[in-house]
This record gives structure tokens, C-alpha cells and sequence, in this order.
């Protein structure tokens, strides 16, 4: 708290001198803030009085200080940029060279217990500006309607769903920061059922929610002698239902988050009326919901769809039991996805022998053929009466004399 007022009181100082600037940024933005000198000047910057980090003008060599935001800031020039701002960023920024001053104020908005708040229970939202805890902001109502508070914390009592929506925190004209809340309650629907059947009772929250469940139940104050079982919170098992030796009533032994649906087994027409569901809260909120169960008599061949109907729960409740520690639908799935995939190792082990076997018979066929000699191309081995043959039908070839006139010499006889 002291230093939020050191930090109030530098903030009035500096705008009085007409030294100092003021940002109010979110969370996660980038805020620039400008020295004032030379950017060939030495330069140094601080956080709160701690260093950030100093540049030599002439050298332009920089060294970080010990802050914490030293790893994350930039220089370019005389300015300083911080970026991915948090709420521990925010302070007063001094440039010594010049005396300039920034204030820099982080908003964050929240709501505490959680953006998932139940119905009757009490929310707080949260506009919070680092440093300046005194400003006023407006709220604005989900329907757009401004809040009559201008804290930067409101309170929210039994909220419901008319508070359910986006809330605006507006700290600047230029500055909406928003938060979604959103109320939720049980659910749970009205059930039609034969004599004999196996029903479901439904009562579930429609998405988690950030208080702790710690206690509930089922009543139905038309059955006195049905137990129900009851909700109990623990360390080591978690959120459950805990129950005994109850013939009428059946329900899931693993742990829970927002399905408290319980089965009511082989109703008749006394069961019917109304059954309520209750759920506690950390902090005492509890909420409470009814459904109501009407029971017919079952149409001509009953027994059939009895039957029929009997044995999708039968089968259900067989596969949900648990053995050495898991559900046997898990074991099931488990044993045929093995299976599948030894045969599909069998599949693959007898393509790839039947591969090599066709490729062994092919390069032994290939052996087998008997290639080309050298005679067989040219022809060379042929019968020697077809060469004779070809010898004397072959025309003598003619002297080199008389082959060119002009080149023969004259003889004896030779006449012009």
C-alpha cells in the first residue's frame, strides 16, 4: 500500500512538472516510451529505481541492469518498447538523461471465485489497475446499461442468469477490457416410463464450474422406505457417490464432475411423483432441482419389450464393472484391438512370403532361357554349301583397267 501511494504521489508530481507520461495498457500489450535525447547520447533507463539498461553513445555498446524486464526490453534510439506487458511491469520509468518520467499502469480484469459461477452464488468482478488502485472505471452491464458503481471491484450477490454475459471494464475511451460470466444451474428433464422398466433420474451441470462440489443427494419424499445414495467429496477418492445395500436404486461407483444421474430399478406405479436433486457447494450455496416420473402400463406384449428393454441395462451395468482395477469394456476393447492386429501381422507376414516366392520363380525362369551368341546375330553360322553357293554366283569382279576408260593405257591393237 505504501508504495502505491509513492507511486500516486510521483504520478501527481510529474504531471504537474510536465515531465512525465501516462499509459494504462493490458495485459500482454506493448507500451513505447520516448527518452528525449540525442540518439547519439548516453542513454539509461530504470524501473522503479532499478536499472534496466544504459547505452554508450559514442561506443554503442549497452549493457542490462537488474531488472526484471531487462531480458524482454528493446532501444531504438531514445526510445524504450516493452513488450508482453504483466502486472508487475507497471511503475515509473526514468530516463536520467533527460528527467522524463512514464507512468505505466497494467489492467487486468478477473472474476473471483471464477468465470463459472452457479447460480445463488455470490462473483466479484475485477477492473484491477496496477498502481492506481483509486481511479474510477464504468461497468457495463451485459445489455449494454452502465453499472451504477464506478470501483474497480463489484459484488455480485445470488447472481443469476440476468447477470450472465460480457462485462466491460472502461478505464480510457480508448481502453475496454472485457469478461465473459456465465451462471450455471442443475438440468435435468421429466421421464415417462412402463411398469418394470429401468429408468435413468437425470440432474447434471451443463459445463464445470469453478466452486467445489462437496455434498448432495436424492429424495423423493413419496418413498420413504427407497434410500438414495449421497455425494461426498474426498482426497483420495475424489468426488463420488457413497451408498450401500440399495435394491431400488443403482449408480456409478467412479468418480464424478457434473453427471449426477442416478437408475431406478424396476418401477410400478407407487414410484411415481416427484423426485429433487440437491447439490452443495463450497460456501454453503446449494442448488436443487425436480424432475417428475410418470408411469404407465405397458402396451399389449409387454413382456417382449420388457424384456428387451431389461437387457440394455443388464448389459451396461455388466460392462461398467470394474476389474483388476479397470472397467471390462476397457478389457474388451483392449482384447479385440490385439486381435485385430495379430491378424493383420499374419496378413502382412503371408504377402510378403508369397512376394519372394513369385520373385524366385522369376529369376529362374530367366535362367532357364538360353541367350543369344554372337553368330546368331551376325549370321555367321551358316552351312558351308550355302557359302559355296553364294561363292559362285558371286560375278568376277572387274580389273582396275577397265573399270575408268580414261585410265586404261593403249596396246598393240590399239586404234584411234
Amino acid at each position: 500500500m505504501a508504495i502505491c501511494k509513492i507511486i500516486f504521489f510521483l504520478l501527481a508530481l510529474c504531471i504537474w512538472c510536465g515531465k512525465c507520461d501516462v499509459f494504462y495498457k493490458q495485459i500482454g500489450d506493448e507500451v513505447s516510451m520516448k527518452c528525449g535525447v540525442d540518439s547519439n547520447s548516453n542513454i539509461e533507463w530504470k524501473l522503479n529505481n532499478v536499472l534496466v539498461l544504459t547505452i554508450d553513445g559514442r561506443r554503442g555498446t549497452r549493457r542490462k541492469g537488474l531488472s526484471h524486464i531487462a531480458s524482454k526490453a528493446s532501444v531504438s534510439g531514445d526510445i524504450l518498447k516493452v513488450p508482453r506487458l504483466e502486472t508487475r511491469d507497471s511503475g515509473n520509468y526514468f530516463c536520467r538523461q533527460s528527467g522524463k518520467e512514464h507512468i505505466v499502469h497494467v489492467v487486468s480484469v478477473f472474476v473471483k471465485p471464477g468465470p463459472v459461477p452457479v447460480q445463488s452464488s455470490n462473483a466479484e468482478l475485477h477492473c484491477e489497475i496496477t498502481g492506481d488502485p483509486k481511479k474510477e472505471v464504468q461497468w457495463l452491464r451485459p445489455n449494454g446499461q452502465k453499472y451504477n458503481e464506478k470501483n474497480q471491484v463489484i459484488h455480485l450477490k445470488s447472481v443469476t442468469s440476468n447477470e450472465a454475459g460480457q462485462w466491460t471494464c472502461l478505464v480510457k475511451d480508448d481502453l475496454k477490457l472485457s469478461v465473459t460470466l456465465t451462471v450455471v444451474g442443475l438440468q435435468t428433464t421429466a421421464v415417462n416410463a412402463s411398469k418394470g422398466d429401468d429408468i435413468e433420474l437425470s440432474c447434471s451441470l451443463p459445463q464445470s464450474v469453478f466452486q467445489r462440489v462437496v455434498g448432495g443427494t436424492w429424495k423423493a419424499n413419496h418413498l420413504p422406505k427407497v434410500s438414495f445414495p449421497t455425494l461426498t467429496n474426498t482426497p483420495s477418492k475424489g468426488l463420488h457417490w457413497n451408498g450401500k445395500d440399495l435394491s431400488k436404486v443403482n449408480f456409478t461407483s467412479g468418480q464424478l464432475s457434473t453427471n449426477f444421474d442416478v437408475t431406478l430399478k424396476n418401477v410400478q406405479s407407487s414410484d411415481e411423483g416427484t423426485f429433487v436433486c440437491t447439490v452443495e457447494f463450497e460456501g454453503g450455496v446449494r442448488l436443487s432441482v425436480e424432475t417428475t416420473l410418470r408411469v404407465v402400463d405397458k402396451p399389449s406384449g409387454g413382456k417382449v419389450s420388457t424384456k428387451s428393454k431389461g437387457k440394455p441395462n443388464a448389459v451396461m451395468e455388466s460392462l461398467t464393472k470394474e476389474v483388476y482395477g479397470l472397467k471390462l469394456w476397457i478389457w474388451i476393447a483392449v482384447g479385440a484391438s490385439s486381435v485385430f492386429l495379430i491378424g493383420l501381422i499374419i496378413v502382412i507376414g503371408v504377402v510378403i512370403r508369397r512376394n519372394k516366392r513369385m520373385k524366385k520363380r522369376v529369376r529362374k525362369l530367366r535362367s532357364m532361357r538360353q541367350p543369344l551368341t554372337d553368330k546368331d546375330y551376325c549370321q555367321c553360322n551358316r552351312a558351308e554349301k550355302e557359302v559355296e553357293l553364294e561363292e559362285q554366283a558371286r560375278p568376277l569382279p572387274v580389273p582396275r583397267q577397265h573399270r575408268n576408260p580414261r585410265t586404261r593405257t593403249a596396246g598393240p591393237n590399239h586404234t584411234n
